[in-house]
C-alpha cells in the first residue's frame, strides 16, 4: 500500500487572500486526485495478484500453447470455478460469440468419478466444430475422449431463466445427433475433480453435429445409440441417460449458462450430455449410430490417428 503524507501546516495554514484560497483549493484537489490514483493502483495490483487471476492466465496460456491444463487450487469452490471459466473463455473468445454450450457429468457414474453430485456446464467454440469422418491425431489432442450425445439448436433468443421444459421447447427448432470429443489433457489427470473440470471449461475441445430435424418429428428421449470402434461394439446408451430426460438436461444447461452471464442466441447449439459413457480414444475408426423406434436417425464417424 502506498501512503501519501503532507505536512499539516501546508493544509491547515490560515489564508487571508482570495489568491491563497484558490491555491489551497487547487492543492486539496491535487491531493485527492493523487490519493484516488494510488488507491486504483493498489486495487489493480491486488487484482492482478489474486489466485483466480493467476489461474485464468494459466488456463488461457495452456489453450494458446496447446499444453496440459493445470489442476486447480483446492480452495476454489464450484461458484468461483465458474467465475474462472467465464473469464478464461471470454479472454479466448475476444468478443466473439460462443458456438453454444455443453453439459457434462450428467450421469451418476460420471459424477462419482469426479467427486460431485451435480452436472457441470461449459462453452463451445466455433473452431471446435468438425465434419463427420474427420481424422484427429492423438499427438495433437493428447487427452482425446469420445462421447455420443444429442444436440439441440436454439431457434429464438433466451434472455432470462426459463421456468420449465414447456418454455424451453418454444425456443428449440432442431434436434441432431452429435459426437463430442473432449480433451482431458491435464497435468495430473488422476487427481481431477469437478472444480478442475468447471474451471477449465469442462474440457471442451472438438465436436461433430449431424443434420437437425424438427423436435416435432424427432424425440430426443426415444433415441438409442451404439458406438462401434474398429468393428467392435464399445457401448450402447439411450436418450434418457442424461439427467433422465433430454429436455430437463437442456433446461438445466440453459439456466446455468444464463446465470454465468452468457446470452443464448439463435443458431447456438446445446450438447446435453453423454449417452452411454465417455470413452478414451484409441487409434482407429469409430461410428456412432442413432436409432429411434427401430428406425435409423443417422450415423456419425470419427477417425483417430497416432
Amino acid at each position: 500500500m502506498f501512503h501519501l503524507r503532507l505536512k499539516q501546516s501546508s493544509l491547515m495554514t490560515t489564508v487571508t487572500s482570495p489568491r491563497r484560497d484558490i491555491a489551497a483549493t487547487h492543492l486539496k484537489s491535487s491531493v485527492a486526485r493523487v490519493v484516488a490514483s494510488m488507491s486504483l493502483i493498489c486495487l489493480t495490483v491486488s487484482a492482478c495478484s489474486s489466485p483466480q487471476h493467476r489461474v485464468v492466465d494459466e488456463i488461457v496460456t495452456s489453450w494458446r500453447e496447446q499444453r496440459p491444463l493445470p489442476n486447480i487450487d483446492e480452495t476454489l469452490t464450484i461458484n468461483s470455478a465458474y467465475d474462472v471459466q467465464t473469464r478464461s473463455v471470454r479472454a479466448k473468445l475476444r468478443g466473439a460469440s460462443p458456438a453454444g454450450f455443453k453439459a457434462g457429468l450428467t450421469s451418476a457414474p460420471a459424477q462419482a468419478r469426479f467427486k460431485t453430485d451435480g452436472a457441470v456446464a461449459g462453452v463451445l467454440f466455433k473452431e471446435g466444430s468438425l465434419q463427420s469422418g474427420t481424422t484427429l491425431s492423438l499427438r495433437e489432442v493428447r487427452g482425446l475422449h469420445i462421447e455420443v450425445e444429442i444436440a439441440m439448436r436454439i431457434g429464438t433468443a433466451i434472455d432470462k431463466p426459463l421456468p420449465d421444459v414447456a418454455a424451453l421447447r418454444a425456443h428449440i427448432d432442431g434436434i441432431a445427433p452429435a459426437i463430442e470429443l473432449p480433451n482431458l489433457d491435464y497435468v495430473q489427470p488422476q487427481a481431477l475433480d469437478a472444480v478442475d473440470i468447471v474451471a477449465t471449461n469442462v474440457a471442451a475441445s472438438k465436436y461433430i453435429v449431424g443434420d437437425f430435424v424438427s423436435p416435432q418429428t424427432r424425440d430426443p428421449n426415444s433415441v438409442d445409440i451404439r458406438l462401434v470402434c474398429n468393428d467392435k461394439e464399445m457401448f450402447t446408451g439411450k436418450g434418457t441417460d442424461s439427467l433422465g430426460d433430454q429436455w430437463r438436461a437442456a433446461l438445466w444447461l440453459v439456466n446455468q449458462m444464463l446465470a454465468q452471464g452468457w446470452k443464448i442466441q439463435p443458431g447456438q447449439i446445446l450438447l446435453t450430455g453423454s449417452l452411454g459413457r465417455m470413452l478414451p480414444a484409441t487409434t482407429g475408426h469409430c461410428v456412432a449410430g442413432y436409432h429411434s423406434n427401430q428406425q435409423q436417425w443417422a450415423t456419425l464417424a470419427i477417425n483417430v490417428s497416432d
